[in-house]
């Protein structure tokens, strides 16, 4: 949008980009709603599992692999296609992955059985990858280095309101007019912001972005390996339970359709109240905050199978679990900016691992959670959900411990 103001068009400079004040908050605002449709697409089939499963004729635990497959193959392929890619202007290469995302929902909207589903999952999943481990790098290269925490805020507010607006909006639609419904309203959603990023994010390449040997530094560096293995506990602790809410709100908290709509909205609300409420703490205390964070992720999954008996008490524990885990992202990737800093390119190299270990943690926490509902139903989901979380939480006081004794 053009404007004669000089504040309007105040260039911002950021690791020697510049870009005007108002095209940065458009780009940063645009890949925080390609994060949004991606990040709806990957847990779509939590919200309709289901309806997916009846209309394709398998178990809830198979049609819950397609949650799965597509993690995996996100942690397969963020690395080497980010590295591969990562040289491309990121104007073209953000709304190409918007493009690729449009035509995976496509042949899932269309599909006939459950392996075309499974094709379509696959492309969509390549590209995530590549769009989860730039844009977040991209949106912090269009601000000024003050505003770089709130920019990631920004960006991973996209995640949060794919499960406060998403899913639950999926599975409402998908109540009413079916499941291959939501996959056509992906399809429009893919092409709205497709545009919304061809007019806004500019193309420019990012110095560094493709640096040789950026991924073996990450390797090499201890403090990142720690908070790859944090994440990789609290992702799986955390999709284990919610790759199978639906049907244990339906089976062990009797919940109709409607409530089960409204405890996910709830969860997702909360979390992206989180998102962005952390951002100052992430700033100044992240692995204090992430501890605290930690605590009440673990002891509101452990909590779960207790408060069914409630509607009232699975209202406030399914709250506190997503404010919970919706702080998560933050914190992490903090983190990990602040460790990758050291690293010259270490920015989209750490970022894309860290993509990685999410998106295997992701595919291992519903691989889990799979086979425990097919073999003894939704039952100890929570708890076995609430034994990684609980892990992850003893991993962060470990690091907070050695990181203390360090600066001591």
């Amino acid at each position: 949008m053009q404007s004669s103001s000089k504040n309007t068009h105040a260039e911002t400079p950021h690791h020697g980009g510049r870009v005007s004040r108002s095209r940065s908050i458009a780009a940063v605002l645009a890949l925080s709603l390609g994060c949004f449709t991606f990040v709806s697409t990957e847990l779509m089939p939590v919200g309709v599992l289901p309806g997916m499963a009846a209309g394709l004729d398998v178990s809830l635990g198979v049609a819950g692999y397609l949650v799965t497959i597509f993690a995996f193959m996100v942690a397969l392929t963020a690395a080497p296609l980010t590295g591969l890619l990562g040289h491309i202007n990121r104007k073209a290469l953000m709304a190409g992955l918007l493009a690729a995302c449009f035509a995976g929902n496509l042949i899932t909207w269309l599909a006939t059985d459950y392996f075309v589903v499974f094709i379509g999952r696959i492309l969509v999943a390549a590209a995530i990858g590549v769009f989860w481990s730039t844009a977040v790098v991209t949106a912090v290269h269009l601000v000024a280095s003050r505003n770089a925490v709130r920019a990631t805020s920004v960006v991973f507010g996209g995640v949060s309101l794919a499960t406060v607006l998403g899913v639950p909006a999926g599975t409402m639609l998908g109540d009413v007019y079916g499941w291959r419904s939501v996959f056509a309203a992906l399809c429009l959603l893919c092409l709205v912001v497709f545009t919304l990023i061809a007019w806004s994010v500019p193309a420019v390449r990012i110095a560094k972005s493709a640096k040789h040997g950026a991924i073996s530094a990450v390797f090499k560096s201890g403090a990142l390996l720690a908070i790859f293995g944090i994440t990789a506990l609290v992702v799986t602790g955390n999709f284990l339970a919610y790759t199978y809410i639906t049907p244990f709100l339906e089976q062990m908290a009797g919940q109709s359709g409607g409530q089960i709509s409204l405890l996910l909205l709830v969860y997702g609300a909360a979390g992206v109240i989180t998102n962005f409420a952390v951002g100052p703490f992430a700033a100044r205390a992240p692995r204090t905050s992430l501890g605290i964070v930690a605590v009440l992720f673990t002891a509101s999954l452990a909590c779960l199978n207790a408060a069914a008996v409630s509607h009232t008490a699975i209202f406030i524990t399914i709250a506190l679990w997503g404010a919970a885990y919706g702080a998560l992202p933050v914190l992490l990737q903090t983190l990990v900016f602040k460790e990758a800093s050291r690293l010259e390119g270490g920015a989209d190299a750490a970022t894309s691992i860290n993509v990685s270990v999410f998106n295997a943690a992701i595919g291992l926490g519903s691989l889990i959670g799979g086979l425990l509902i097919n073999l003894t139903g939704p039952r100890p989901i929570p708890y076995v959900a609430a034994a990684f979380a609980l892990a992850g939480l003893l991993a962060v006081m470990a690091t907070r411990e050695r990181k203390s004794r360090r600066g001591g």
